[in-house]
């Protein structure tokens, strides 16, 4: 913790006035519990942290009690479907003192069904005509702006 601790103190001297903002995470719930984990967020917002992540609050008590212990410090937590910490809704952990909400898996794990379905459905019949997508090349297309690309492509083209 002492050389977490003055690592965030050297950034926090090294960021100066850029705006950097400085998220620290610690995974000690796990090992030694919560209350240390909950010390080392106190310790790491003193250092000079924006944004304490305390990694696998098992229980929604668990949550109130971080912010709790951690009132007036923006806190961070990690939802992950299936994880250790109960997947709670961005309303449910404002309401619990909570600034940042991460679901940073859930796109991957809709992804990884939908690609899964897909080559299921290519196994079983032979072709994806008929799978139940549902999106298009065309949507793709206009998901990525392939627009713009081919403008910068038109423009920097070589003569």
């Amino acid at each position: 913790m002492e050389e977490h601790v003055e690592k965030i103190r050297a950034a926090r001297f090294a960021s100066g006035e850029s705006g950097l903002v400085i998220v620290a995470r610690t995974d000690v719930r796990e090992v030694l519990g919560l209350e240390e984990a909950i010390r080392r967020g106190k310790a790491y917002y003193e250092a000079g942290a924006d944004v304490i992540f305390i990694e696998a609050p098992k229980t929604k008590e668990e949550l109130k009690e971080i912010s709790s212990a951690l009132p007036d410090v923006p806190l961070l937590a990690n939802m992950i479907e299936g994880g250790k910490t109960p997947c709670l809704s961005v309303q449910d952990l404002e309401k619990l003192g909570f600034k940042l909400g991460v679901f940073a898996l859930s796109g991957l794990f809709a992804a990884t069904k939908a690609i899964e379905d897909c080559f299921h459905f290519l196994k079983e019949n032979g072709t994806t005509s008929g799978f139940e997508n549902t999106s298009s090349f065309k949507d793709y297309k206009e998901l990525i702006n392939i627009k713009r690309y081919q403008e910068l492509e038109e423009k920097f083209k070589g003569s």
